[in-house]
């Protein structure tokens, strides 16, 4: 059992809601200078992108660790099922 999948999904799923945040703060209050993500410096990388265009880091932060936490939840609630379905140790019935 990894936890990779779950973690994937979550940066995935964070770094589209981060460029859509971003976005929409841009036509609301104008461009902002260039975008630099890298993946080395991937904190600091979503610290940049936070605090151009929306100044709200803080907000988008909570957001960012909301997705990872519901990714986290529902691959342990789908580990649990599939425990609770899954025949005991050696039963083929």
């Amino acid at each position: 059992m990894s936890i990779r999948a779950p973690l994937a999904a979550g940066a995935v799923l964070s770094l589209a809601v981060t460029s859509a945040w971003s976005f929409m703060a841009s036509l609301t209050i104008g461009p902002s200078g260039p975008l630099d993500l890298t993946g080395r410096d991937l904190p600091g990388s979503y610290a940049r992108l936070a605090a151009g265009p929306t100044g709200n880091g803080a907000e988008l932060f909570a957001v960012v660790a909301f997705i990872f936490a519901a990714c986290l939840l529902v691959s342990g609630r789908r580990r649990y099922r599939h425990a609770q379905t899954a025949p005991p140790n050696g039963d083929s019935e």
